[in-house]
């Protein structure tokens, strides 16, 4: 019998309490990876061109004047500014909900370089008034090809009563954006802002976006930026982009304490649950553990197969609860990234989730094979 062969024999005596401990450990690791997906989404994920990008909003429900965008500009600092409208349609079925964003362009790629479109689709979308380019993931998700003309219906109204706008993908791309990110189709401002009858909206933004020339210049840029339109109405409110969506995630409390607290109070219960499984299968095989001693184990020998039993009990748990707390993850990835900028299972989580992992299985085996090592084995065997 090996020693893996002997450690492993401990469970086969008590299969459902081993069962049951091992779900306990896998139910922990699951919410743990669930939870990282959480934090791993408010921290944004993003890059260094996301690090030097300000959105600038009204501080009311009320929409901004397209000529801020000159002022927004000349603030020193601003290398580029694109502004955007939107509006919310479906294609072909009312389920199949679809956002339109339209940018102003081509100042979209300066201050989004993430988004990679060949040239020869990004040429065709430049000059294409009512061309739009969209996601691989988008397009995957509803079929769509280059060429393709795209009815959006139930968007505003337009000059000639429609509510049907009509669009043609012109590129499909990749980026490297978080993947909240890239849900949207990008159209031309200039086309919907000359489609819809003059109104409160028209000439019109819902945001700005600038592209800072170095992150340590945002803070002084946004208070700047806000500064200027202090006095006027409506006034601004300039923040990056990861600071908007942890202001979205502040709505629902302090997110990070939540996170803290449950991930504290779930482990705290799985080591509460595999020490005392751990304790209960060494007590009952005292005798055992003597025999082995009086017939030449050593201290650390019996105290090693305590951690190898440990190790196989919190081993199993994790991996089962990171395969769980994965497939958990993708199930709720498109609920998720709505609010989310992110929302995956990273390298880093896994990383950290065996270092825990190992942490308890030496935690909870400290204690049994302190005791079996410590053990008198005369008064040990005089009590089988």
């Amino acid at each position: 019998m090996t020693r893996f062969e002997l450690a492993l024999s401990a469970y086969r005596r008590h299969v459902g309490r081993m069962i049951f401990t091992v779900l306990s450990v896998a139910m922990a690791f699951a919410i743990f990876v669930v939870l990282a997906a959480i934090a791993h989404g408010m921290d944004g994920h993003i890059s260094m061109a996301a690090a030097q990008r300000l959105d600038t909003e009204p501080a009311i429900n009320a929409p901004l004047p397209i000529s801020y965008g000159a002022t927004i500009r000349a603030t020193p600092h601003v290398t580029a500014v694109t502004y955007d409208t939107a509006f919310e349609g479906y294609f072909r079925d009312p389920k199949q909900r679809v956002l339109v964003i339209g940018d102003a362009v081509p100042a979209l790629f300066d201050v989004y370089p993430e988004i990679a479109l060949l040239n020869d689709q990004k040429e065709a979308y430049l000059h294409d008034r009512s061309g739009a380019i969209v996601s691989e993931n988008v397009a995957a998700k509803m079929g769509w090809h280059i060429g393709q003309s795209i009815p959006v219906e139930d968007g505003p109204a337009q000059t000639n009563g429609s509510t049907t706008w009509l669009f043609h993908i012109d590129g499909i791309f990749h980026d490297s954006l978080p993947e909240g990110s890239a849900t949207f189709m990008n159209a031309h401002y200039d086309y919907i802002n000359d489609g819809v009858p003059p109104s409160a909206r028209k000439d019109t933004v819902d945001k700005f976006d600038a592209l800072v020339d170095d992150p340590k210049n945002v803070d002084g840029v946004a208070a700047a930026i806000d500064a200027r339109f202090s006095n006027t109405s409506p006034d601004t409110r300039t923040q990056t982009v990861q600071e908007e969506a942890l202001s979205q995630m502040r709505q629902f409390g302090d997110v990070a304490a939540i996170i803290t607290y449950v991930g504290f109070a779930v482990f705290g219960s799985m080591l509460l649950i595999t020490g005392n499984t751990m304790a209960n299968s060494v007590r009952e095989r005292t005798g055992e553990f003597a025999m082995m001693r009086a017939i030449g184990f050593g201290r650390f020998e019996v105290a090693l197969i305590v951690f190898r039993e440990s190790a196989i009990l919190v081993g199993t748990g994790a991996t089962l609860g990171i395969l769980v707390g994965w497939g958990l993850s993708r199930l709720m990835a498109p609920i998720m990234t709505q609010i989310l900028l992110a929302f995956s299972l990273t390298w880093t989580a896994i990383v950290l989730a065996a270092v825990l992992a190992l942490f308890f299985a030496l935690a909870t085996g400290f204690l049994p094979g302190r005791q079996v090592a410590r053990m008198p084995v005369a008064a040990a065997l005089r009590r089988m």
